[in-house]
């Protein structure tokens, strides 16, 4: 299956269409008559002949929009045809600039909502939500942003992040009461976010044994579960569990590389490896921690310590210094004295 080179690249397209349209293009009589005859395919759910009538629709009308999106909506139904419906949706900025008027802006809008549906479906979640977020600042007055959004959450949901999945599904709701879909969605994540939901209550509680237990039961439903494992990592780790944090941690880890919270899990392996007393590995793991996030407080303290009992005193000075910069916690600062008064005893000047 061909994947597109970058959603910027495929918003350009759509921009420059916009920003550029052209002469309309009337419709034939007989194209219209098709596309009313696949509709009808459609609803009466026919949709190989449907797609047939779609097709022959773009022949006589090669900017038929409408027969566009729908013909694209056929081939969206089979994975042997995605490639296909990605086709005919990265053409319609083209088609929407050659029509102009008051339709071309909800015609983009669509095609971008279709494409985005269709990025979830092929497990492009990533890609789906970049354009989406996209098509929604770009959408057009009384657009059905309920779709967009639905749409967002249903990415978030595949993706195992739940808690974004139903804020998502939320703002589709208040957009329109009546999106029946959308309930159904959110009432499914949060029957299944029970046990999650039950395992952060008891942690806010301090009740770490519980709090393990509920995480357990989430990810006994949902193996996939990230946030799930990285909040039972930390809470084993809370409870002085080190090595089984350090597991659960690692397994986190390998769900996925586009967690949004990947750094989280590093600083929290960091961690649990320093309480194993493998220093070195847990400075590797602070390190990539703050080379994802430079302004990571916690992770640069860390370092900074860790420094210090090498008596590496001028990188323990920047690392707590950034540190100080990002959050100005009294620790940090406490960490920062204690750094420079021992590159003082041992004779040097700090900068």
């Amino acid at each position: 299956m061909r994947f597109p080179t970058s959603v910027t690249v495929l918003l350009l397209i759509f921009l420059l269409s916009a920003l550029n349209p052209c002469l309309s293009h009337a419709g034939s009589g007989e194209a219209d008559r098709l596309y009313s005859l696949g509709r009808e395919q459609v609803a009466a759910g026919n949709y190989r002949q449907a797609g047939q009538s779609f097709e022959q629709a773009v022949v006589e009308n090669p900017l038929h929009g409408e027969a566009l999106l729908q013909l694209a909506s056929i081939d969206s139904r089979n994975i042997l045809t995605y490639e296909k419906a990605e086709d005919i949706l990265l053409s319609m900025p083209e088609v929407a600039g050659k029509i102009g008027g008051k339709g071309r802006d909800d015609l983009l809008f669509r095609a971008g909502v279709s494409l985005g549906k269709l990025y979830v479906k092929s497990g492009r979640s990533a890609q789906a939500v970049s354009l989406l977020r996209n098509v929604i600042a770009s959408a057009p007055s009384g657009a059905p942003l309920d779709e967009a959004y639905a749409t967002i959450g249903l990415a978030d949901y595949y993706e195992r992040l739940y808690d974004d999945a139903i804020f998502e599904m939320r703002k589709a709701i208040k957009i329109n009461p009546n999106n029946v879909i959308v309930k159904f969605n959110l009432k499914t994540i949060r029957s299944r976010l029970e046990h999650f939901q039950a395992g952060k209550l008891f942690s806010r509680l301090g009740d770490r044994r519980r709090a393990v237990v509920e995480y357990r039961k989430a990810i006994d439903l949902d193996p996939r579960f990230i946030e799930a494992r990285h909040r039972l990592g930390v809470e084993l780790y809370l409870a002085g569990n080190a090595q089984e944090a350090l597991k659960e941690l690692r397994r986190a880890s390998l769900i996925t590389a586009e967690y949004r919270k990947a750094y989280e899990i590093r600083y929290a392996e960091g961690l649990a490896l320093l309480r194993l007393g493998r220093t070195g590995e847990a400075m590797g793991r602070f390190e990539r921690t703050v080379q994802a996030r430079p302004a990571f407080a916690p992770a640069h303290n860390e370092l900074g310590k860790i420094l210090v009992e090498r008596k590496e005193y001028d990188a323990a000075i920047d690392h707590f210094v950034k540190a100080i910069g990002s959050d100005p916690k009294a620790e940090y600062a406490r960490g920062l004295q204690i750094a420079m008064s021992r590159k003082a005893k041992a004779g040097e000047t700090p900068k």
